[in-house]
């Protein structure tokens, strides 16, 4: 099991009671949860804007990431070594967020197709995402 200490000190950074608060609960986790949703499973452990300050602390160790929901609602998770790159589909009914990996051949195209977008702009482009939106089938038990 990964643990927030080492997590913490393997990134040289400081082992605080709220970065360790934070970090065991995404770890619990293990999928993308709406900021929103994470202070409320905290159970006020933690105040709002010291939630902030930590999942800001953990992106600037790049070890979380943060993107926003159809309905910008804003959405973090980890990203660890055993981790792999991957997109999201979203349930437009339930609000469900999926962890979905494409296919390594799509992935070196997009890869292709990114350096050569760089290079004809003369731009860097240091991350990139692929967002699918639908609903749910009715096997969902999340959707109502």
């Amino acid at each position: 099991m990964v643990n927030s200490r080492k997590i913490l000190a393997d990134h040289k950074v400081s082992i605080t009671n709220p970065r360790i608060i934070v970090l065991e609960a995404l770890l619990e986790i293990k999928s993308p949860i709406t900021v929103d949703e994470l202070l409320s499973q905290l159970r006020n452990k933690v105040a709002k804007s010291t939630l902030y300050r930590v999942l800001n602390d953990l992106k600037d160790i790049n070890i979380l990431h943060e993107f926003s929901t159809p309905a910008n609602q804003t959405v973090v998770e980890l990203i660890l070594e055993d981790h792999p790159h991957h997109h999201h589909l979203f349930c437009s009914d339930c609000g469900e967020i999926i962890d979905v990996e494409m296919a390594t051949e799509f992935e070196n195209k997009l890869l292709k197709e990114i350096k050569r977008i760089e290079r004809k702009f003369n731009f860097v482009i240091e991350d990139h995402r692929l967002e699918l939106f639908g609903k749910c089938t009715d096997l969902c038990v999340n959707c109502k």
